[in-house]
């Protein structure tokens, strides 16, 4: 993720560039020597009649090798096909990888399984943890690398959804709650992921994956009542929308707002985000509606405001597109975790500013959740290498039963 910020900064002349918008997504790929795009690969493909197929249904499976840079994840690798359900509540299917360590469960305990969210922040399937992880890209696979090393040092199984699912709904908050949900019932149900009911089950995730672990959390009730989490894990989170908007209006970042644009415009049609946009930022919308944010970033426009788009004056900053952003983002969905929380932030993150992701802490609190939130000086970067240690140490209580801090107290107001 780091390595990717210094090449946007030469792109921009920018001196200190750290994250894009929820954070780095995917980036270009690497030549993908003998992997398939998803597109070209028959297991992507979604199979018909599944209204009677239950979610989390294992569809399909295959052994998998990682290209040598991905060398710190060592274990075998699969990859699973699994029935989900997608943003508009309609049966669909999508993948995840399986990473699992080498040798059996510590003696007394079952093997816990995490399920790890990275930011896949992308309008195609090229911008897909499966795609990514064996085909050996730069961005945000990579950065994550050392949080995913670090779960299967310590003998736990590893699931990586493909949480947007095969129509790369980003932002679909529905969609990914359910992608992330159906990947932990498929990797409990998979043989080879060595894990069982009986094992203690976690989910974490940092910036755009700390925004698919939390809808994921407020969903879970609801949604699939009956998986047992012990642990949710979320850092830099993009909790609300709206604020994330304005937070990259007139910076170096400003060129992720056509691209949130184009992925609210695909994952919500219903919304008609086009009527609150004028030409030039439908123009933008167009020309990044089928890549990475990575490459939106680098695209530009520079330093443009969120004025700049608008189609009349608080047709992006108020009204009907305000509310509806709001309701869509984590501070709106409504939805209280059944596990414990460790949330971590930056205190000075330009991104995903602390004031909505305190806002969802305290609506957590405020439903009875045990919330232990952190925060770290420094912008989104910092706190993504601060957190890495408390969050880990976080889970690994959970895992061995261990009682949950709390301090809803005394989480400051946003």
């Amino acid at each position: 993720m780091r390595r990717l910020f210094r090449r946007v900064a030469v792109v921009v002349g920018a001196a200190a560039v750290t994250m894009a918008f929820l954070t780095a997504s995917a980036g270009a790929a690497r030549s993908p020597g003998p992997v398939p795009v998803p597109s070209d690969d028959h297991f992507y493909s979604v199979p018909p009649r599944l209204e009677s197929v239950p979610p989390g249904a294992v569809l399909r499976s295959r052994r998998v090798e990682l290209p040598p840079q991905s060398g710190a994840l060592s274990g075998e690798a699969w990859q699973v096909l699994y029935r989900t359900t997608d943003n508009h509540w309609r049966p669909t299917a999508t993948v995840e990888t399986i990473l699992v360590p080498r040798g059996l469960p510590k003696p007394g305990g079952a093997r816990p399984l995490l399920s790890y969210q990275v930011p896949e922040d992308g309008l195609a399937l090229t911008c897909a943890p499966s795609y990514q992880l064996r085909a050996g890209t730069v961005g945000t696979i990579q950065a994550d690398e050392s949080s995913m090393a670090a779960a299967l040092s310590r003998g736990w199984t590893v699931v990586v959804p493909d949480y947007e699912g095969p129509e790369s709904e980003f932002f679909g908050a529905a969609g990914t709650a359910h992608g992330v949900l159906d990947g932990i019932r498929a990797a409990l149900r998979f043989g080879p992921a060595g894990v069982s009911s009986r094992s203690p089950v976690g989910m974490w995730g940092y910036s755009g994956g700390g925004h698919a672990t939390a809808v994921a959390a407020q969903a879970q009730r609801r949604y699939a009542p009956e998986l047992r989490l012990s642990a949710i894990t979320m850092g830099g989170l993009l909790a609300d929308g709206n604020e994330t908007l304005q937070a990259v209006s007139g910076t170096v970042f400003s060129g992720d707002i056509p691209f949130a644009l184009a992925a609210l415009e695909h994952s919500y049609p219903e919304a008609h985000v086009e009527r609150y946009l004028n030409a030039y930022a439908q123009g933008l919308v167009d020309s990044v509606s089928h890549g990475c944010t990575t490459d939106a970033v680098k695209k530009g426009p520079f330093f443009a405001t969120l004025a700049q788009f608008e189609a009349y004056p608080g047709s992006l900053t108020g009204g009907p597109f305000q509310r509806f952003v709001h309701d869509v983002s984590p501070v709106g969905l409504g939805g209280i975790p059944t596990a414990p929380v460790h949330d971590y932030h930056g205190s000075e993150d330009q991104l995903t500013p602390v004031g909505g992701d305190r806002a969802v802490m305290r609506q957590y609190c405020a439903g009875g959740a045990t919330v232990q939130h952190v925060e770290y000086p420094g912008d989104h970067s910092a706190a993504a290498t601060a957190g890495l240690p408390g969050a880990l140490a976080f889970l690994d209580n959970r895992f061995a039963g261990a009682p949950a801090p709390d301090n809803c107290a005394t989480i400051p107001a946003p």
